[in-house]
């Protein structure tokens, strides 16, 4: 993983590291507008499956609890499917299998969350020449979707940085996310990967999130693409995609598509993150799955999950 990241560091002499800015609101301020509320809903994730004859294997990401967002109750529905719960990289899985799966079979998860606006004041995030500690490295490495070592990928930051840092700007934060913003033609038919979204200049909302997430992890931040749902989105598909970076131990929200800097609406919850899909599985011929999100009328108390 190291060896990935020289070639840039070579080139701009130094690495990225973190710094919380000091600073206290002024007393006397008036008061801004009301934050948004909380929101509370009851969610349903039907999956279809079909099996040919071999063993059937799926993941099936389950909602984690964080500052953002809370597990109220949840309930797992596998009608024949073995399976076990795990904890993976930070993502909380739901391992589904069968052995020689043959027909049709619905699997249902539905849970209760209550998710809060999330704002936070980004700190800067400076050049130094500190390494990151080891348990970021995960954060850090190319992976298949996010291409963070690639020649082209480097050439495309450095050139961006070098001018901005002879001028003293070093903000490795902002160094990227003006990268995607000025360096790419947004276009909902462009392209979701890193590499073709560089070589042709626009890019899709899903290639924006992953330009962003690759940039950062090229310049030392670590940076995971988030898997999650618009609980607003009037559709049968409420997929949707934004970008975790870690600051001072802390994941902060961006979304470079929606220009939401350190900021989250309550309309999106968080399902998983990394560079994975969203249902991983092996040895199913066809699978399918459709949303639905009501108001529930009374929400228990908090459980841990």
């Amino acid at each position: 993983m190291s060896g990935a990241r020289l070639p840039l560091l070579a080139a701009l002499g130094v690495a990225f590291v973190f710094a919380l800015d000091q600073g206290a609101a002024q007393s006397g301020e008036r008061p801004g507008p009301a934050a948004p509320k909380e929101w509370v809903r009851k969610v349903r994730l039907s999956v279809r499956v079909e099996g040919d004859g071999r063993d059937a294997y799926l993941e099936l990401p389950l909602v984690p609890t964080d500052a953002h967002q809370a597990l109220v109750e949840e309930s797992l529905e596998t009608r024949g499917f073995a399976v076990e719960f795990v904890e993976r990289e930070g993502n909380r899985l739901a391992i589904v299998t069968h052995p020689a799966f043959e027909g049709k079979k619905r699997i249902t998860y539905e849970f209760t969350v209550k998710v809060q606006p999330t704002r936070v004041e980004v700190p800067r995030v400076p050049v130094a020449a500190d390494e990151p500690p080891r348990e970021d490295w995960l954060w850090l490495r190319p992976t298949k979707q996010l291409q963070s070592a690639s020649p082209l990928i480097r050439e495309k930051i450095v050139s961006f940085a070098r001018p901005r840092l002879a001028a003293g700007d070093d903000d490795a934060l902002r160094i990227a996310w003006d990268l995607v913003q000025t360096g790419y033609r947004p276009k909902a038919d462009g392209s979701r990967t890193v590499l073709k979204a560089t070589r042709t200049g626009h890019a899709a909302p899903r290639g924006q999130e992953r330009l962003f997430a690759t940039f950062l992890r090229t310049s030392g931040v670590p940076a995971r693409p988030v898997l999650g749902i618009d609980l607003a989105r009037k559709v049968r598909t409420r997929s949707t995609m934004w970008v975790e970076a870690k600051v001072d131990g802390t994941w902060i929200p961006f979304s470079a598509s929606r220009g939401l800097w350190g900021e989250l609406p309550p309309r999106f919850l968080k399902l998983a993150h990394g560079d994975r899909p969203f249902i991983v599985r092996e040895g199913i011929a066809s699978l399918s799955y459709r949303w639905k999100v009501s108001r529930p009328e009374e929400v228990p108390e908090v459980v841990e999950p």
